[in-house]
């Protein structure tokens, strides 16, 4: 959504087309060229959103994995007629609840590296494919 400070896309690539087109390159569509950028910089974009979805999420599990624990350990300390081994059972309770809490943080954390990798591999494999047929119909000329 453009602000006053931010102009729209279509605006940028006005300016662009327009800046290209006075080099006036033989062999060379400035509009093509505004193209792939403008692909390039979705992809980041995409991926950028993948990633910061993913830190939300791990950020969310992180606070739920407190609130349990500091509930539990709120209860363990409010409880004065607890004897030393049910507080010790209740802390081996929150520390493999937040054991297990980690582990799936670590594979929130992985699986939006993943995913926020597996767009930018993909515009990278798209651009080394278009470089490499541009090579190819270069060598046949």
């Amino acid at each position: 959504m453009p602000t006053s400070q931010t102009p729209d896309i279509q605006t940028l690539t006005n300016q662009i087309n327009e800046m290209l087109a006075k080099f006036n390159m033989p062999g060379v569509d400035p509009a093509a060229l505004v193209r792939e950028q403008a692909r390039n910089i979705e992809a980041v974009a995409q991926a950028t959103q993948v990633a910061n979805k993913g830190a939300y999420g791990v950020v969310e599990k992180q606070l739920e994995l407190f609130r349990a624990a500091s509930s539990q350990l709120l209860m363990m300390f409010e409880d004065a007629a607890l004897a030393p081994k049910e507080r010790g059972e209740l802390a081996k309770q929150a520390y493999e609840v937040a054991l297990i809490g980690s582990r799936e943080i670590t594979s929130m954390a992985v699986k939006a590296s993943e995913n926020a990798f597996a767009i930018t591999r993909k515009r990278m494999t798209e651009i080394f494919e278009q470089f490499r047929k541009a090579a190819t119909i270069g060598k046949d000329t």
